[in-house]
């Protein structure tokens, strides 16, 4: 039988997955692409449960998201997500986000499969779903390079690993770290600039105990490099954060 190449969810966005202006969290809109993509993977054949029988996992390696504007609590959303053809190891899947006035967010992921030891592992071990792949990107993007940030003073975040910050693969969970980079900005900041898009690259896992220390450069006018540190030794997130005032 073939699997749709797609597939469309509906969310109404509650009071807990917006910010103090009621307005869309990025965590929030992670988790919805996160729970959308995870529903897709389950209908291609290569949900958890599945992967799991071959000691596989699934893992997000990177997503970049562009914002026209950002819904509020009580909307009405549609996210949408389709994969594209595999590469070797990498795994990439486009994702949108719709109101009442269009596509409001579109974003770009690419993921990895790991065996329980850690070892990525190549597409071609990995059975593929009947399904004809779409070729069109729901957003051009290749800008994958963010810039070290240099650690001077305090760190503009920081918290202990417990825990609350899980998911089910027994490390922090991906969606965290977008509260976390968002928390090295002040509540004034955030009122007074639009968040037009941001990127997230995962580099590293983090468990219960590890101290994660956060700190962010503006690199150019508007546009911030952000990056995390585990134990302040090994970097476990980068990203780029890009702000409009308002």
């Amino acid at each position: 039988m073939l699997i749709k190449n797609n597939l469309e969810r509906d969310f109404i966005l509650r009071n807990y997955e917006t910010d103090f202006l009621q307005r869309i969290r990025p965590s929030a809109i992670l988790g919805y692409f996160q729970e959308t993509a995870g529903q897709h993977s389950e209908e291609m054949g290569m949900g958890f449960a599945k992967l799991a029988e071959e000691d596989y996992f699934w893992v997000l390696s990177k997503i970049y998201v562009q914002i026209e504007r950002r819904p509020q609590f009580m909307d009405k959303v549609r996210v949408e997500t389709w994969p594209h053809a595999p590469n070797k190891a990498i795994f990439e899947r486009s994702f949108t986000l719709s109101d009442e006035k269009g596509v409001a967010m579109r974003a770009f992921s690419r993921w990895c499969i790991l065996k329980k030891s850690g070892r990525i592992v190549p597409a071609s071990l990995v059975s593929q779903p009947d399904m004809e792949y779409r070729q069109e990107h729901s957003i051009l993007f290749d800008d994958w390079r963010i810039p070290s940030v240099e650690r001077k003073g305090e760190p503009d975040f920081s918290l202990r690993v417990a825990n609350s910050e899980y998911d089910l693969n027994r490390h922090v969970n991906n969606i965290k770290y977008a509260d976390y980079v968002f928390n090295c900005f002040s509540v004034r900041e955030l009122e007074e600039h639009e968040l037009r898009s941001f990127q997230i690259h995962y580099v590293k896992q983090s468990h219960e105990g590890d101290v994660l220390s956060f700190y962010r450069q503006e690199i150019e006018p508007g546009v911030f490099a952000v990056e995390g540190f585990k134990n302040m030794d090994e970097t476990v997130i980068s990203a780029r954060v890009c702000f409009d005032r308002v």
